[in-house]
């Protein structure tokens, strides 16, 4: 789970990257109502551990190109848990 002010072209089915590879998607999209912020729901594939002090951003694929999450993994030993936050956006 990541939260975010803006989620401008991020929806269900958008594509969560590493290093510009695909690792995952959004599988949910909320609005928290208590701060307005968008609350997205990351599915990673099985083997992709993410160190729990990465931080996560929304990138565009170029001035045509639609948005992505990207991840960029922090130097932590400890992995993030299953439905953790990742809390860096």
């Amino acid at each position: 789970m990541a939260r975010f002010e803006r989620i401008d072209g991020v929806g269900v089915g958008t594509d969560v990257r590493i290093s510009g590879i695909k690792v995952g998607s959004v599988a949910e999209v909320d609005l928290d109502p208590s701060n307005y912020y968008a609350v997205t729901h990351l599915s990673l594939r099985d083997e992709v551990k993410v160190p729990d002090d990465s931080s996560v951003k929304i990138t565009s694929e170029g001035l045509l190109g639609g948005a992505y999450l990207s991840i960029e993994p922090g130097g932590s030993e400890t992995m993030l848990a299953s439905g953790g936050e990742i809390e860096n956006t």
